[in-house]
This record gives C-alpha cells, structure tokens and sequence, in this order.
C-alpha cells in the first residue's frame, strides 16, 4: 500500500475527509453503451413470447424496455388491422367510406373499384380483391357501381379502380391488364400492390411470370407450357 493511500485513509478513520469511491473509466462506460445497443440488435425482433425466454441473458430494465415496445407495436397493428373484407358503398356512403376514411391516422389506402354487373372483368376483381383484403387487413377495399359512384358513368368504362391516400386519388387504372387481364390472381394483385409500396410484403417470385408461361387451348382452358416448349 504507497503512503498516499495509508494517510488518506488515515484521515478517512477519524472523519476528515469521506472514503473516494472510484468510478467507472470512460473505456468502461463505452463498453457498457457499446454492450447495450448489441443487445437491442439481438433482440429487437424478439416476440413477448421470446423475451420472456430472454430474462436471464437481458437487464430488467432493458427487457421492460422492449416488452412495452413489442405492447405498442401491437396495439398499433391492431388499430390497422380493422377492415378485411370488400366493402359494398352506395352514393352516399362515398365520401366518408372513401375520401374522408383515406385521411384517418397517418393515412389509409382505399382500394375502391368502380363496377357494373354482368362483366367478368368486374367479377374477377371482385373476387381477387376479397382474397387480398383478407389479408392485409390495413388497406380498405371498397366497391360501387360505377354509374352510382359517378353519374352516368358507362358500363364500358368498368372496371375502374380508384386508389386513394390522405384524402387524394393516389392511382387510377382503367380495366385490369394491370393486373394481368383475364388470367389475374391474388398473387397478381398483390404484387402491384407491393410495387405502389401499398403493402409491406415480399414475394420471392414475380406471379406474372406463372400467367405469362399459360397458353390457352382451343377450348379455352389455360395450361402451364413445358420448358421443352419454350
């Protein structure tokens, strides 16, 4: 013990001065940051199922941390998560279904499709629009009669898909070729979907590419072509 640290002590017996408690280093206060942020990167996509699981490997505060994270996330998704079905509007629905509903929270998409009955290309969207609804339950589609929607808007102008965001039309596609005409899908729809950043999801193969290796046959049934044919 050097005689700096006996006489400090000395002094520190009979009450002159209090005992030093040393503090952590700067190295070990970086270290201790630099521990931290890797843990958020371990576990930020963690469930609350999955932290649960984590409590030995995380700090209790770090850990209330993220469950309360993990609780707003959810609690957000389920505000967003509230329309997942195909919503039937009459003239007076359109302004609060469609325009006004596109403005709530940080803003909703509404996928509205101007329709007239009896067309196979209204019928085909109808029932593609359904499938992707239920899904992504954060967009809102919607559909009308066209002539209801606008007046005397013509049959042959149907189907016509109005696209709106934050109270603005965002899109507006005529017919659906856009979606793959006649041989559309879900997938199809999808993917454009994606492609406007409508939706947050991935997929690893472009549908498109499955209806576009179809060949219609004489009577009217579509089959895959062989890669021999090709």
């Amino acid at each position: 013990m050097s005689e700096k640290t006996e006489w400090e002590d000395a002094l520190v017996k009979h009450g002159i001065i209090k005992k030093t408690v040393k503090g952590p280093t700067q190295d070990e206060i970086h270290l201790k940051q630099l521990e931290a942020e890797q843990a958020r990167d371990k576990f930020d996509d963690l469930t609350l199922d999955d932290l649960d699981e984590q409590e030995d490997d995380l700090d209790e505060k770090i850990l209330n941390q993220y469950r309360s994270k993990r609780m707003a996330e959810m609690k957000a998704a389920m505000s967003k998560n509230k329309f997942g079905e195909v919503y039937q509007l009459s003239e007076q629905d359109y302004k609060a279904q469609v325009s006004e509903a596109s403005k709530q929270g940080d803003g909703v998409y509404v996928f509205l499709h101007l329709f007239a009955f009896g067309k196979l290309e209204c019928r085909l969207l109808n029932q593609h629009m359904a499938t992707v609804a239920n899904k992504f339950k954060y967009v809102k589609f919607c559909k009308i009669v066209g002539s209801e929607c606008i007046r005397n808007f013509p049959d042959s102008k149907c189907p016509t898909v109005l696209i709106y965001y934050k109270g603005n039309i965002y899109k507006t596609i005529e017919g659906i070729s856009e979606f793959g005409g006649k041989r559309m899908t879900a997938a199809t729809l999808t993917w454009k979907l994606i492609e406007w950043k409508m939706i947050d999801s991935h997929m690893d193969k472009n549908p498109f590419d499955v209806i576009n290796s179809i060949k219609v046959t004489r009577i009217g049934r579509g089959q895959a072509e062989d890669d021999d044919d090709l």
